[in-house]
């Protein structure tokens, strides 16, 4: 970011610099997302497993937000190898199979419902699930509010 102030300035350099922080906000969720031949672990994806296995054993169904369709997939084979049942949601499900998804899961015993931010962070009614969980957090809090809202309703 140091280079790109120095060379363009913040107001010209600020598209990069801002290309820069979501990477960031990436690797912060696991680094594989950013590098394909990455082999370590995710300290974020390890506690997440521990944790849902943890609510699921509650009895408790989840909804899991991300913003990023490379997390959802890391996240959904995670959840495979450690037994965790999940529906998936990302803007490459047509509107005809999310409504079909969305009836199964307020209607068996699927565990977890992992949705990118941006494909179901609205008209979803998902009030079988009472644990919300948001793996990184959007620019905008009411985003997260709307999303949070397919569990919470009236």
């Amino acid at each position: 970011m140091d280079e790109i102030i120095a060379e363009e300035g913040f107001k010209k350099g600020s598209f990069k610099i801002l290309q820069l922080l979501g990477r960031l906000r990436q690797l912060c969720i696991d680094p594989r997302i950013i590098y394909e031949d990455y082999d370590g672990g995710s300290s974020k994806i390890e506690q997440l497993v521990t944790l849902t296995e943890e609510i699921i054993r509650n009895g408790h169904k989840i909804l899991l937000f991300t913003s990023y369709k490379t997390a959802l997939d890391i996240v959904n084979r995670e959840f495979t190898n450690a037994g965790i049942s999940t529906y998936v949601i990302d803007g490459s499900v047509p509107s005809k199979k999310r409504m079909e998804l969305v009836d199964k899961f307020n209607n068996d015993d699927t565990n977890v419902f992992l949705i990118t931010l941006k494909s179901g962070g609205t008209g979803l009614n998902l009030t079988s699930a009472d644990v919300v969980i948001h793996l990184d957090l959007w620019w905008n809090p009411q985003v997260e509010n709307q999303a949070t809202d397919r569990a919470h309703r009236i």
